[in-house]
């Protein structure tokens, strides 16, 4: 009898090693290789459709801006960090740079992901997201001179943005300051892949 009920512990307790093991697994890497769902009320944005963001930030200037939505419980998010930060770092003298985080995230805090001054503004019930059509993060939204949205999309097909083939974000900017049409890359840059803008991260232990 203790025999059968030593073997029946160390079967649950494998059996919960490998179930933890998996969750982690879903949890830090598989979820985020599969399309973000899309919201019942998504509208898509269009390229070349003129958006609306004076209630947003200042659009008197005319210049190219990209908006690059950032949750920072996203892991998604903080593995783009680098990509994002070489971006602003080459480009921050023709385009302006605008990260966009969620109701809940703490603008001083999220600053401190970024490298140099960083305009951080917070999207209230995901209006902005709305008028760019995004829903997912980490995605850039670039915006021409003219109010027109350029480009909407990924960053790269890779996780860690490590593939110079499929730097969407960076090609579509060159192709702006280029003073071309808006490229098309295909659903590689367009199905969204990370986080949902409103993501948390849950307790991975809060099960047992």
């Amino acid at each position: 009898m203790k025999t059968a009920l030593k073997y029946a512990g160390i079967a649950l307790f494998l059996v919960a090693t490998f179930a933890t093991i998996g969750y982690l697994f879903w949890k830090q890497e598989v979820q985020y290789t599969l399309p973000t769902p899309i919201p019942k009320d998504y509208s898509l944005v269009y390229v070349n459709q003129e958006v609306h963001l004076n209630n947003y930030y200042n659009q008197t200037v005319a210049i190219p801006t990209l908006y690059h939505f950032f949750n920072p419980e996203c892991p998604c998010s903080r593995f783009n960090l680098k990509h994002y930060n070489s971006l602003k770092r080459k480009y921050s003298d023709s385009i302006r740079f605008i990260v966009v985080i969620p109701e809940f995230a703490d603008i001083d805090l999220v600053k401190d992901y970024f490298d140099g001054d960083t305009n951080v503004i917070r999207d209230l019930n995901r209006a902005l997201a709305n008028e760019l059509g995004v829903y997912s993060t980490p995605q850039a939204a670039i915006i021409n001179r003219e109010s027109k949205l350029y480009y909407r999309g990924n960053y790269n097909k890779a996780r860690y943005c490590t593939d110079p083939g499929s730097n969407f974000t960076q090609m579509a900017i060159d192709s702006l300051l280029a003073g071309a049409s808006p490229p098309a890359f295909g659903l590689l840059s367009t199905v969204s892949y990370g986080c949902g803008l409103e993501d948390k991260s849950e307790n991975l232990f809060s099960m047992f």
